[in-house]
């Protein structure tokens, strides 16, 4: 019967690979919240068993949206958020995310391969960049590259996805002078709000596969609420030691 709707494999396979989709969307989740790029493992898993990279791309925004809402549960039930900063900056990223939306299900596949390609060749490149050791500061919103930057932020979210986390943390981090704990937080919430326009974007271009969808968001949510209060239970180090398991994964995946 999913044989209408999944990748022409046998019975056994056809419930190995949802196994494998639960299982990718939980790590990436993990990935996500600690540090980013777990996209890539659901891409790369969904892109190695046949499944088209725009399809891919589209249903994993499922996913990456109930884990988000499941991360910032989280998050609100251990009372650690900071919801006025996190709309600000998410009102920012807003109009990059559905304009990248755009722009990716207007591009071919081929095309389409070619950039995640490159994307995931910077990335890869920006792991082993040696960061200059800066001292930790309240969050201060008033600089004045932290904005644009969102807006760029934005853009890529909503064209890829895949790497977003280093790009939000990297901005809130040098341009907000925020700690660990907090630049995760409202990461997290950055990427639920703007995710929801860019989900509507792909729903009208027809490019979710609501089965996939179904099963990667379980692995999702269960892997974000997990996550989370692990992290702030405790603390840093959990946070960095996800940096390190995420860079080693992406490493990994890539070659």
């Amino acid at each position: 019967m999913l044989n209408d709707v999944l990748i022409n494999l046998p019975e056994t396979s056809e419930v190995l690979f949802l196994a494998g989709l639960f299982f990718s969307g939980m790590t990436a989740s993990f990935v996500n919240i600690l540090a980013g790029g777990g996209s890539l493992l659901v891409l790369g898993f969904m892109m190695l068993c046949g499944i088209e990279p725009s399809v891919a791309n589209a249903t994993n925004r499922i996913g990456v949206l109930i884990a988000c809402t499941s991360g910032a549960a989280a998050y609100k039930s251990e009372k650690f958020t900071d919801l006025k900063q996190s709309f600000k900056l998410s009102f920012w990223a807003l109009p990059g995310a559905v304009a990248g939306a755009f722009f990716s299900v207007s591009i071919g596949n081929e095309l389409f391969e070619k950039l995640i390609a490159l994307v995931m060749i910077f990335i890869l490149a920006t792991m082993f960049v040696p960061q200059k050791k800066q001292q930790e500061k309240s969050a201060e919103w008033g600089g004045i590259f932290l904005y644009p930057a969102m807006i760029a932020v934005g853009f890529y979210g909503g064209f890829i996805q895949v790497g977003v986390g280093f790009l939000i943390a990297a901005a809130l981090r040098h341009f907000g002078n925020m700690s660990l704990m907090k630049m995760n937080m409202h990461k997290l919430f950055v990427v639920l709000i703007f995710t929801v326009p860019v989900i509507i974007v792909f729903l009208f271009s027809g490019k979710i596969n609501w089965i996939y969808a179904a099963v990667l968001s379980c692995g999702n949510a269960l892997g974000s609420w997990l996550t989370v209060k692990l992290a702030l239970k405790k603390g840093e180090i959990v946070v960095k030691t996800g940096m390190v398991i995420a860079i080693v994964l992406m490493v990994i995946r890539f070659f």
